[in-house]
């Protein structure tokens, strides 16, 4: 394979090469779910994917009907996702009994500060996150709180006795709240914790059988494929990366797909796909020429060869950074070029940075989907500003 065919045939499982109809939210949503981190980068991403979609559509889908979800997910972070498929994208990454969850590893320093186990820490908060069947807690911080309060009835008195200590690692939070907020992934994983409809800009948490009245099908389905068809080729260590999942867990849900999955070169590059993705290589649509902007963080930005779509290191830094990352320019699954739209003065104002030059015709294209995406945003159009 080319870079380039590998490069097109992503893009064609991100569903960006033609946009889904508007009644295939749920499509959208299954190939990889949506990091919803910042909160609200998700809905870019479905606009990205879906035509003529509004955010009331994807209200509708989260809160109303209740056919997408969001839980803390892939990377530890708060994921959208088809409340179908909670199995793929809670049950398949919750860690087994001999496996280390990877957001619990920081706990170890907590854990010898509270003079207890980590197992006996966690099975103390997987009881107390019994009462989110009953109540809802808005905001972290609370429901780190809440929990932390709970779970004293199922710990041993020598843990109870440092309970309140200071933590190690945050102000206004004791030890055990720093060990709540740990283990809360891992529970997340389990099906015993969620998110619900924000209050005043804050998230809202609780269990899914509040949410949905009953409990949640959360019985563990095979991810590997969901990453490799959107992703591969790759490697274990790329999927490990992208769930956030430590090198035992990610090698025992790797080895799950073998017969699903073949190895390829790409130029030089070893890695693995889906067997029926290579076989539907030669039937792809062909690319369009259309300029497209996609939001921060979106799923597509998380290939792991960031080369394969920008070649200049230093444009790569620019795009892909640890706080504030921008949305970026796409032109055939090539970046050319980084956007930002702050609202100044009530309007946004929109700033777009390019790696490479593009012509009258496609700058006027950019701007005309800059004011389509804040009309998406309702927000009104300010200026639309090039900078080489």
């Amino acid at each position: 394979m080319t870079k380039e065919q590998a490069v097109c045939r992503m893009r064609h499982a991100h569903h960006l090469d033609r946009k889904l109809p508007r009644d295939q939210i749920l499509e959208a949503a299954s190939a990889c779910g949506f990091v919803n981190s910042p909160p609200g980068s998700w809905e870019l991403a479905v606009r990205a994917r879906v035509e003529a979609v509004s955010r009331n559509d994807l209200h509708c889908e989260l809160i109303e009907t209740k056919r997408l979800m969001q839980a803390w997910s892939l990377r530890g972070a708060p994921t959208i996702f088809p409340t179908a498929e909670a199995g793929t994208f809670l049950g398949a990454l919750a860690a087994q009994e001999d496996e280390v969850p990877i957001y619990a590893q920081p706990l170890s320093y907590t854990a010898q500060a509270l003079k207890a186990d980590q197992k006996v820490l966690l099975e103390a908060l997987r009881q107390a996150c019994r009462i989110l069947d009953d109540s809802v807690v808005v905001g972290k911080a609370q429901l780190d709180h809440v929990l932390a309060e709970a779970m004293k009835s199922y710990l041993p008195p020598s843990v109870r006795s440092q309970a309140d200590e200071p933590s190690l690692v945050a102000k206004n939070q004791t030890l055990l709240e720093a060990a709540v907020s740990y283990l809360l992934r891992q529970c997340s994983l389990e099906g015993r914790v969620m998110m619900g409809e924000r209050q005043k800009q804050e998230p809202v948490f609780l269990s899914p059988s509040a949410w949905f009245g009953s409990a949640l099908d959360n019985q563990p389905q095979r991810i590997v494929d969901q990453f490799l068809h959107c992703y591969g080729p790759a490697s274990v260590q790329d999927f490990a990366r992208w769930t956030g999942c430590s090198r035992m867990q990610a090698q025992r849900l790797w080895a799950l797909s073998e017969a699903e999955r073949i190895e390829v070169d790409v130029q030089g590059q070893r890695g693995w796909m889906l067997k029926a993705d290579l076989e539907e290589l030669d039937r792809l649509p062909q690319e369009t020429s259309a300029m497209q902007l996609l939001g921060t963080h979106d799923p597509f930005l998380d290939l792991p060869q960031r080369s394969w779509i920008l070649t200049d290191p230093a444009a790569q830094k620019k795009v892909w950074r640890l706080v504030g990352s921008p949305g970026v320019v796409l032109h055939k699954s090539q970046i050319v070029g980084i956007w930002n739209a702050p609202v100044q003065k009530g309007k946004a104002q929109a700033r777009i940075t390019l790696f490479k030059a593009l012509t009258p015709a496609q700058r006027d294209q950019v701007c005309a989907e800059m004011i389509q995406l804040q009309g998406f945003l309702q927000r009104p159009m300010g200026t639309c500003d090039f900078l080489e």
